[in-house]
């Protein structure tokens, strides 16, 4: 949305600057344009003009959509820039293409994985959805794969080749314990790899849990509800430590709390986290206890004060 879009008509180009201004009031003396214009107004401004095209370009999604692993990975892209056009704001299709989308993947050596973890492409893996409103977000979580089997996509971003290794070897101590079948941890069921064989993400359990964690659920909670989740994060952590698997990033943003007020520890791609576990004791088991220790002081520090 460049000034020079609107050269042929100076009102739309005049409000352009105006609402530029507006949102940076430090570059201008008029405290009043700050107080007539807003940052929605000008959202508000930019949109209306684009919302015949969204409906032409993106119509009301049907009944029973299909959407994909594949389609969230790879969507469709259109670029348009705003333009005076008649003396009207109206939306352009533009031949630019900015930076661009990285390809997602990782290459990752075959050793990296057990040869009994199945493994699906993304088009095998479909969005869990009700309404088809619902295939609008930002970051999905809920797939159902082979049309019945409901599980967690754990995907990675470039860069983080170091987390999925540990998570994938840790997934391997995991599957090769004696660990008890119920232990609230999520199993990995398979993984996710492109026609490329480039590695996409995790298939783990999935937890209802409403992306409920203990570092949101603990205020207002009754004391015997925070002592059952310290009681549980405890006990699965010495499940964990007697089977030789270190749960890495220890913190309450890694518990989450099911429906029914269960604590599941997740996330074993390693790493630390200020505050919780010291960086000279991260993938150990003694900082996996000092992590245990804070998030304990984390959940009664309200009861301390």
């Amino acid at each position: 949305m460049a000034p020079e879009n609107f050269v042929d008509s100076p009102p739309i180009k005049q409000q352009h600057l105006d609402y530029l201004a507006a949102e940076r009031p430090d570059t201008t003396d008029d405290n009043s344009m700050a107080e007539d214009y807003n940052i929605e107004d000008f959202y508000a401004w930019a949109l209306e003009p684009c919302f015949p095209l969204f409906k032409t370009i993106a119509p009301a999604p049907k009944q029973n959509l299909k959407i994909t692993l594949h389609h969230f990975l790879h969507p469709e892209v259109f670029y348009y820039s705003l333009h005076a056009v008649g003396g009207e704001l109206n939306p352009v299709q533009s031949d630019g293409r900015g930076a661009g989308m990285l390809a997602p993947g990782l290459e990752l050596d075959d050793s990296a994985f057990s040869s009994t973890w199945p493994s699906f492409l993304p088009t095998e893996i479909e969005l869990c959805i009700t309404n088809p409103e619902d295939a609008i977000v930002a970051s999905p979580g809920k797939f159902l794969v082979d049309g019945k089997a409901i599980c967690f996509v754990k995907m990675y971003q470039h860069g983080d080749t170091n987390i999925a290794l540990c998570e994938l070897e840790n997934y391997k101590r995991i599957m090769e314990s004696n660990l008890d079948p119920d232990i609230r941890i999520c199993r990995l069921l398979a993984v996710a790899k492109d026609d490329e064989n480039k590695f996409i993400g995790l298939l783990l359990t999935y937890v209802e849990c409403g992306f409920l964690t203990l570092a949101c659920a603990v205020h207002d909670t009754p004391d015997s509800t925070k002592q059952k989740w310290v009681d549980q994060v405890t006990g699965t952590l010495t499940q964990l430590h007697q089977a030789g698997i270190v749960w890495g990033n220890a913190k309450p943003d890694n518990v989450l709390l099911d429906k029914k007020d269960d604590a599941w520890i997740i996330d074993f791609g390693g790493g630390y986290t200020w505050g919780f576990v010291e960086r000279e004791k991260a993938g150990t088991m003694d900082g996996d206890l000092d992590g245990l220790e804070k998030i304990v002081e984390y959940v009664f520090r309200e009861r301390a004060e």
